[in-house]
């Protein structure tokens, strides 16, 4: 048996936009910059796929800048971080943005961490406690890459606007929530926003990032001058069509795999009930549906993931950006566990088109490999 359960890491390239992406990758690859008819064409086919984008997730297409992913998304929404700014941020976030935070600290921003969130969930009185004067910036994950948590980012805004008179400036990093939760740019009132095709069945090496109008930032590359001087170079076009004719897909898809994903996930937890003890580290409602982050007692992950994978189980202990490291996450620090469970935690991210019966089984056989390196006396 081989099988996924890993879609927070990638997920596949769905036959629907490959067959969308081909023409433009193959046949008419013009530059979309050039003026002749070829170019015209690209040119064409890059603005609707900008507008469809816009469409789908509440902007309007002057605000999607088409970057390689999500971690240069990121990276160009926090570019502008200066010397002495004040930036309110949390350890739940993706690599990408804890590791620009300790850039921008080494270069002198003041950022505060976020002690303390439940289950991932951060408490919205905490949350404007955290910085004595109003921040420069506000940085969150709409959905929790590693225990699924959903945040209310609505909540969070009141708060920082009942705290300080201004909402200020928020960076939202909705990788793992694009094409799987309804997401609005204009409701969520926030200055920019970044996600990836790949985490909703598209294609790798494109992703945007959502810039509110009158928002200012400084670009990573100059040159060209495309994306109205945002970021420069030419556009993947096949990529960008592939994004949206996916995230097309996924939105009007969204209830049916919300649907099939607690299904499966039902289906999964029948499967290693037989190995308790186990913990559901993430919210237990509300959350992504399909995440599942478990703390196994007396397990090591690293072991646990080895055995896995030798059975074809296909999971991972958190991101899939930072692996190579050994160190727990820091997120499992902040949701409260213990540090002698840290090492025991495995990260399990269903994908709605997988077979049922193949979730349950692959849910047996990781209650079988727990129990054996529990050994006979667990």
């Amino acid at each position: 048996m081989a099988i996924h359960l890993d879609h927070n890491a990638t997920t596949p390239c769905l036959p629907e936009v490959w067959d969308a992406m081909r023409p433009w990758a193959v046949e008419a690859w013009a530059n979309p910059a050039s003026t002749h008819g070829a170019g015209r064409a690209a040119r064409r086919a890059l603005e609707d796929s900008r507008e469809e984008i816009a469409s789908l997730l509440g902007a309007w297409p002057d605000e999607v800048v088409f970057t390689s992913g999500a971690t240069e998304a990121n990276a160009m929404a926090l570019a502008g971080i200066r010397p002495g700014d004040l930036v309110a941020a949390s350890d739940l976030e993706h690599p990408s943005i804890r590791e620009n935070m300790t850039l921008a600290e080494s270069r002198g921003a003041r950022v505060n961490r976020l002690p303390r969130a439940d289950r991932g969930i951060i408490n919205p009185r905490d949350w404007a406690a955290l910085c004595p004067e109003a921040p420069n910036l506000q940085v969150a994950t709409l959905a929790g890459h590693e225990t699924g948590a959903v945040q209310d980012m609505a909540a969070l805004i009141d708060a920082t606007r009942r705290r300080f008179g201004d909402a200020g400036a928020w960076h939202i990093d909705a990788t793992q929530a694009v094409g799987k939760i309804p997401v609005d740019f204009h409701r969520l009132e926030v200055s920019t926003l970044s996600f990836s095709a790949h985490k909703f069945f598209g294609p790798k090496g494109v992703g945007a990032l959502l810039v509110r109008r009158g928002v200012s930032l400084p670009p990573l590359f100059v040159g060209g001058g495309q994306q109205r001087g945002r970021r420069s170079g030419t556009e993947a076009v096949y990529l960008a069509v592939g994004m949206a004719k996916a995230l097309r897909m996924a939105v009007d898809g969204m209830v049916d795999r919300q649907i099939a994903c607690t299904q499966l996930r039902e289906g999964f937890l029948a499967g290693i009930a037989p190995c308790k003890p186990w913990e559901i580290l993430g919210p237990l409602a509300g959350g992504l549906n399909h995440v599942l982050l478990i703390a196994f007692s007396g397990v090591r992950s690293d072991m646990a993931l080895m055995a896995l994978d030798l059975e074809g189980i296909s999971c991972s202990a958190g991101a899939a950006c930072s692996s190579g490291s050994s160190l727990p996450s820091p997120a499992l620090a902040l949701i409260g566990l213990p540090e002698e469970h840290r090492k025991s935690v495995i990260r399990f991210s269903l994908g709605p088109f997988l077979n049922p019966d193949e979730v349950s089984m692959a849910g047996s056989a990781v209650a079988k490999i727990i129990a054996r390196l529990r050994g006979p006396h667990a």
